[in-house]
């Protein structure tokens, strides 16, 4: 749940990007996923790369929507 509200974040191009909040649904993810799911390290991993990234979502919608979508993959997991 919180990757899906992390990937909407970031689709609601037309709306200025909160990163800080985008930042607590992806940190209560990577908790999620070292609690829940230890087997999944991989995913874990593809989480705190795509939290680094934040700051550079804040100029470009188009990056933007490709950072939800891979978001939004991790979240199907």
């Amino acid at each position: 749940m919180d990757l899906l509200r992390a990937a909407k974040t970031a689709f609601e191009i037309n709306k200025p990007f909160d990163s800080g909040l985008c930042a607590v649904f992806l940190n209560k993810s990577i908790d999620e996923f070292e609690k829940h799911l230890p087997n999944e390290a991989g995913l874990k991993a593809e989480l705190v790369y795509y939290s680094s990234q934040l700051d550079s979502l804040l100029e470009d919608p188009l990056i933007r929507i490709r950072w939800g979508e891979k978001v939004m993959t991790i979240a199907r997991v």
